[in-house]
């Protein structure tokens, strides 16, 4: 399945299947972004299947931006092909509603 991370002005939007062939990928990604920015918004809208290990590469992005006093905000609560897996994965706490872009 096609995969792309879209810097979508500043919103970096995941589209396509988050699975274990690219959690490398995206943690590479995000890491060189949480090493350069104080603020990272990464959109899940477009995100059409995940499994435990992309979860878990979620846990690691939100976790090294709380270490580092980064802000992270996760957009894509209202993609009902995913809330599922992070409301049992006790991970559905990552989502932020409060983000607008400007």
């Amino acid at each position: 399945m096609n995969f792309e991370i879209i810097n979508n002005r500043g919103v970096f939007e995941i589209h396509g299947d988050f699975t274990n062939t690219h959690t490398n990928q995206v943690a590479t990604y995000f890491n060189n972004l949480l090493d350069k920015y104080y603020e990272v918004v990464i959109c899940l809208n477009q995100v059409k299947r995940m499994d435990d290990k992309a979860l878990n590469v979620m846990q690691f992005i939100a976790a090294k931006a709380k270490r580092r006093s980064k802000t992270l905000f996760v957009l894509g609560k209202e993609n009902k092909r995913i809330n599922e897996q992070f409301k049992t994965s006790n991970l559905n706490n990552i989502f932020k509603n409060d983000y607008s872009s400007k």
